[in-house]
């Protein structure tokens, strides 16, 4: 249909290009495997975002984020957040967002205190959406496939709960998909992102970048039947972190003090932990906060949890958090495919090695609002394309259903291999072990032919997270040296003379392996 933008993903990023699209004109489709808004990565976020402010001028803010990269970002996608930062804080403002300038950052401040302020970022924008003319919303749909003619992206192939398959044309298609945090056994992420936008990408032939680098967060949550939440900053000063013994962590190691080691020293911070956590466990004692501080954020938030935070200490471990790897785009957002945009996480770019803290929520906003626009601009340029059609199911493939404990057992050797292999510290005997181990899951995906759309789903995810994988740790195993979020202890030194360069992979023909090359940085 030409004039409509498909935007895949209904985070922070893809509900801010509806918005764009929407007041350029053009016909507005949202598709989410889950719920629109409250489904995705953006409404577990602190609503902390990075940028240029009145106390931040661009320069250092410009400065910070290049810093942080480890000197691997792309210097104009900084400089291009720098510039936009601003009118995309405004943008949130004129929505109904509340947010509140706090230093060198700008905070969603929830009225709420037990509410997380993503949450109420994504309601509001979610709100927001749909109650705009010419926006229609479809949750509930998986994307399997990018349909692409003579070079260009043309619509998506997917099918809904019911299981009909659903093929929607459009001459622009926006990925707003998100990481792959579910990936590894340990993540702070909703459950089903593992990495299917980087599929859908890598499939219809476009090449990843820096797939490597992926950032843990230090505390998160890790005593049974709790979920896997973060401890969200600032950690309260009467708070204190201790070893199976009860000895302080923080003085072992001689840190001063850990919001400065969460924001600074991140990595290496939960490198730490992850020690720790081997020799017998880290814990969070809160019995020495005082009651007003339960009353207010970020402690409010635990006051839902059952547990006795008052009572006694709780384990906390570190977990994956955020992806800096992915697809290259211009600043229009369009990719390497003709017609294709991407938006959010799943853009590689602005981060390098790691990502400063706050950037995720500015990207989203600022690379949302500008694929939005040019995708409307290229749909409402395009010439008329057939309506959406229905597909028959196709004939089953040779193979068994697969069964609930089938994909559940895959699964837990997706996770395993993936934080064995590709952990916070990473070797090249574990990383080689995890690709053998990515073989024999691949083998087995491919003897299952799901039939039902709960089967179809969980093996979508499945192939798409393997896939995912077997990116990180292909260019994990070239890159020999540390740098940023990526740590190995066969060699842990940066290496500026041969490794300041980005990881470039393209995916087989047989959409399974990856070729992969190292480019030099953009402006060396």
């Amino acid at each position: 249909m030409a004039g409509r933008v498909i935007i895949i993903g209904a985070g922070l990023a893809g509900l801010t290009a509806a918005h764009a699209a929407q007041r350029e004109g053009a016909a507005v489709l949202v598709v989410d495997r889950g719920p629109i808004g409250l489904g995705t990565n953006s409404a577990l976020a602190n609503g902390v975002m990075s940028g240029p402010a009145e106390r931040h001028r661009a320069e250092e803010y410009i400065r910070d984020t290049l810093h942080a990269g480890g000197g691997l970002n792309c210097p104009a996608r900084v400089r291009l957040m720098a510039r936009e930062a601003p009118s995309g804080m405004q943008l949130l403002r004129s929505l109904g967002v509340p947010v509140k300038e706090r230093g060198a950052q700008r905070t969603v401040v929830s009225p709420e205190p037990s509410v997380i302020p993503g949450v109420t970022l994504m309601r509001t924008l979610a709100g927001h959406v749909r109650g705009l003319d010419g926006v229609r919303t479809m949750p509930g749909f998986c994307v399997t496939e990018l349909l692409r003619l003579d070079g260009r992206a043309c619509g998506i192939r997917g099918f809904n709960r019911e299981g009909e398959q659903l093929e929607i044309e459009a001459p622009a298609v926006i990925l707003a998909t998100g990481g792959a945090g579910a990936v590894w056994r340990r993540h702070d992420n909703q459950k089903r992102i593992m990495g299917q936008g980087y599929a859908l990408a890598a499939q219809a032939g476009l090449e990843l970048l820096d797939m490597e680098f992926v950032q843990f967060y230090p505390l998160v949550l890790a005593d049974p039947g709790l979920p896997a939440l973060i401890v969200y900053p600032p950690f309260a000063r009467e708070a204190t972190l201790t070893d199976a013994s009860g000895a302080d962590i923080l003085a072992k190691h001689g840190l001063a003090d850990v919001n400065d080691a969460i924001v600074k020293k991140r990595d290496l911070f939960s490198a730490l932990l992850f020690e720790e956590a081997k020799a017998g466990g880290v814990f969070l004692d809160l019995r020495g906060v005082p009651a007003a501080a339960w009353d207010v954020h970020p402690l409010a938030i635990f006051r839902k949890l059952r547990f006795p935070f008052r009572e006694k200490r709780v384990a906390v471990a570190p977990a994956v958090h955020f992806m800096m790897g992915g697809v290259r785009a211009a600043e229009t957002g369009e990719t390497d495919l003709a017609g294709l945009f991407a938006c959010g996480e799943i853009l590689w770019g602005l981060h390098g090695a790691n990502r400063l803290g706050g950037n995720a929520l500015t990207e989203c906003v600022v690379s949302g609002a500008l694929a939005g626009r040019f995708a409307a601009e290229r749909a409402l340029g395009a010439a008329p394309a057939p309506s959406s059609t229905w597909k028959a199911k196709p004939a089953a493939r040779p193979g068994g259903a697969g069964t609930a404990s089938e994909y559940r057992e895959i699964l837990r050797d997706l996770r395993e291999a993936a934080w064995t292999g590709a952990g916070i510290v990473r070797a090249e005997g574990a990383l080689r072990e995890a690709l053998a181990a990515l073989d024999g899951i691949d083998g087995r995906l491919g003897r299952i032919a799901p039939q039902s759309a709960a089967g179809r789903l969980a093996h979508g995810d499945l192939r798409a997270g393997a896939l995912t994988l077997r990116a990180v740790l292909e260019a994990g195993i070239g890159r020999q040296e540390s740098r940023g979020s990526f740590l190995r202890s066969d060699y842990p030194a940066k290496d500026d003379s041969r490794w300041r360069r980005n990881s470039c992979l393209r995916c087989g023909e047989a959409g399974v392996g990856f070729t992969v090359r190292y480019l030099p940085v953009d402006g060396d």
